[in-house]
């Protein structure tokens, strides 16, 4: 009959794409309707009032739209059929109105009048579960997700979403395995995994205390998103998983500084301090001018005239350097000194003289200097900063893998890719 075709359109109208977000930049889906019975007969009695419930409700008018709705509800010999549409209604019109939770019990009373097919519950169950996701019940929305997903609803979306409902309502370990699952599927399809997904895995590895796996998720983030924040939170979580070594203390400062990991004048005043007693005021100098660009030295305050102290002693110790370092290397090369010729390498690099400074961290090599994994680490730096990215990784996968150099090494590799 044309009320009944009307109506359905109606139900579908109401219940079109429902745009939600798990996290700051997650893809919308859409919520999923009850399917329209074939059978389905609605008398004018409830049909005439559900009708106009439908013409208010397209033009957003709720209040008017649910008074239309309690009329047809209010049929003394309404049918099983026209309760489902009533409920259908009135799920549609609580939605339109943002009433997540009435709407979702209307959705619910919906279902339990009419019979379902087992694929339409399974529909069913997912929609109560976005519902309630909506609502801010996430518990309940995690619920009703389980049913749907041990029903068969297996979108990606909606697993997304199920396991960001995990996350929310207190579950990490179960957020975690959905999520996991997720990443490994979109792998194994040759795709980039979901930065939203990543996200939400990383999220729920931290909730769990999982650090290994924590920082393993951090890494695969960045390798998509080489983001400011990514990079802080995968530098803290190493820092608590294990402490970085005093003998790699400036290669650590080095690399947050690749990374603009540094927010306070602090940071890079200490760092450039520390560059100085490692004998590289080259490298303080250059840490202490991109703290002046990024406007957080050279600033009026109390602060202020030590900075600039600090760096005009950059400056007097670059000019002393230059100086002293044709001796010093002469004489490291005499007494076949490779620890100094690798110290000399990294000082002449940071004084701008790149070529030279991979020659003798070369030659430190050739002689098999107390500190090999340092030296390679710093000689991949070095290749990377001469746009060799090719020996560079070369170099870097070279050292020991259970080194903590190699912890530093896999970063800078990270970092290089993700600024191509």
């Amino acid at each position: 009959m044309a009320l009944a075709v009307s109506l359905g359109e109606v139900m579908r109208s109401a219940f079109r794409t429902l745009r939600r977000r798990l996290l700051p930049a997650a893809t919308a889906m859409a919520l999923a309707v009850l399917p329209a019975v074939a059978a389905i007969s609605v008398g004018p009695e409830v049909g005439k009032p559900l009708q106009a419930a439908g013409e208010a409700l397209s033009k957003k008018r709720y209040d008017q739209a649910l008074k239309e709705v309690e009329k047809a509800a209010a049929v003394k010999a309404i049918k099983p059929d026209e309760k489902w549409a009533v409920e259908q209604m009135r799920a549609a019109i609580f939605k339109a109105q943002g009433k997540f939770n009435l709407a979702a019990n209307a959705f619910e009373a919906a279902t339990k009048l009419v019979p379902l097919s087992a694929a339409d519950q399974a529909g069913a169950l997912e929609t109560l579960s976005q519902l309630w996701y909506r609502h801010g019940d996430f518990a309940k929305s995690a619920a009703y997700g389980e049913k749907a997903l041990a029903a068969g609803r297996q979108s990606e979306a909606f697993r997304q979403m199920l396991a960001e409902a995990y996350y929310r309502s207190d579950n990490p370990a179960k957020a975690s395995k959905l999520a996991q699952a997720l990443v490994n599927e979109a792998r194994a399809a040759g795709r980039k995994p979901n930065a939203e997904v990543l996200q939400l895995l990383a999220a729920s590895e931290f909730g769990t205390g999982n650090v290994d796996g924590y920082i393993k998720t951090l890494r695969q983030q960045l390798a998509t998103q080489s983001t400011h924040d990514n990079w802080q939170r995968l530098f803290d979580a190493m820092e608590k998983q294990k402490p970085i070594p005093d003998r790699l203390d400036m290669d650590w400062v080095r690399l947050k500084l690749a990374a603009d990991a540094y927010e306070n004048p602090d940071s890079y005043t200490e760092a450039a301090q520390r560059a100085i007693v490692e004998g590289l005021p080259g490298e303080a100098v250059s840490i202490l001018d991109k703290g002046w660009q990024a406007g957080l030295l050279g600033q009026p305050g109390p602060k202020q005239e030590r900075q600039e102290r600090l760096r005009a002693y950059a400056r007097e110790q670059v000019e002393a350097q230059r100086k002293e370092l044709d001796e010093q290397q002469r004489q490291a090369i005499a007494a076949k000194d490779t620890n100094t010729l690798a110290k000399l390498g990294m000082a002449r690099a940071m004084l701008g003289q790149l070529d030279q400074g991979i020659n003798l961290l070369q030659q430190s090599l050739r002689g098999k200097p107390r500190l090999p994994a340092r030296t390679r680490l710093w000689l991949g730096i070095l290749y990377y900063k001469a746009g060799q990215s090719k020996l560079a990784e070369q170099t870097l996968a070279a050292i020991p893998a259970d080194s903590d150099e190699a912890r530093l090494a896999g970063l800078w590799v990270l970092l290089a890719q993700g600024k191509r």
